[in-house]
């Protein structure tokens, strides 16, 4: 029997559904499976979480990527999934699915990482700490649809229209202030470091800076849950002429794709003609 969620099939591994509801889907079924698990092997399930104690870190790095699929509960997966749908829907929608795939654990995995390096130089004494959560990443699908397309309106609560670049702004002023507070410390250090990759990579992306391996990480992380596509049977007769001609007439035009995200920034992605839309879709697809 097939299920449907939001408009695709409920299987992870599907290239056909849109990246924002596979994410959606893997968070949803870590969410459920390390419930069940706390039961009878809650020591597995804290070998999942990340943690910036460097010691215990070298004996789970593999928590550097399964900590972002994790949530503490409902509602903190309610959040972070609420935010995801919207604010990455509208990235997919500009770009396709690449960047969101990159964006999401790239981000997490910059936020575990300036987590750890505070810790290392002002909590170092204190307990160990356990972090889990989407946070980081969508934090960076935040802030880097906001660098993409600043001038993107929303319409916040169905009725007041604002901009993306304020929606991203006041989420780093609120964590920031939630980084200097007594509660959750470690979360809006996540969140920022987060950010800080959302503006970077978007930056990359645009050509205005260069990240060395932040594509390959994208990359190979994406593959991992992504199935790969069956083989073609061979057939009898290949036209080679046709095929050469095709993918000539696929190839993407970096120069294009740039001026494209030049325009986005200065105007905004409704001044986009449909052709443009497409050739930036099919770049980031």
């Amino acid at each position: 029997m097939a299920f449907s969620f939001l408009g695709a099939t409920v299987n992870p591994l599907n290239q056909r559904n849109p990246a924002v509801v596979n994410l959606i889907i893997w968070c949803v079924a870590a969410w459920v499976l390390t419930a069940l698990l706390n039961f009878v092997a809650p020591a597995l399930v804290t070998s999942l979480m990340f943690t910036p104690n460097l010691d215990l870190f070298l004996h789970q790095p593999w928590s550097l990527f399964s900590y972002i699929f994790l949530h503490q509960g409902f509602v903190h997966l309610f959040v972070n999934m609420l935010w995801l749908f919207f604010i990455g829907s509208i990235l997919e929608d500009m770009t396709g699915k690449t960047h969101v795939w990159k964006l999401f654990i790239g981000g997490g995995v910059a936020g575990a990482l300036l987590f750890m390096l505070v810790y290392q130089l002002f909590y170092h004494s204190s307990a160990p700490a356990l972090m889990v959560g989407a946070s980081g990443g969508v934090t960076a699908i935040i802030v880097g649809t906001a660098t993409l397309s600043p001038n993107y309106q929303i319409l916040l609560f169905g009725i007041l229209p604002v901009e993306l670049v304020w929606i991203a702004a006041i989420r780093v002023f609120l964590d920031l202030l939630g980084a200097s507070g007594p509660v959750n410390q470690g979360g809006y250090i996540c969140h920022l470091g987060g950010a800080a990759f959302g503006l970077l990579y978007m930056l990359h992306t645009k050509g205005k800076i260069h990240i060395p391996g932040v594509d390959w990480l994208g990359n190979t992380v994406k593959k991992w849950f992504s199935r790969k596509p069956a083989k073609p049977r061979r057939t009898a007769r290949v036209n080679i002429r046709n095929s050469e001609a095709k993918s000539s007439s696929t190839t993407v035009n970096q120069a294009e794709i740039d001026r494209i995200l030049d325009k986005i920034n200065a105007t905004g992605y409704d001044s986009l003609t449909k052709a443009e839309k497409e050739e930036l879709f099919k770049a980031g697809s």
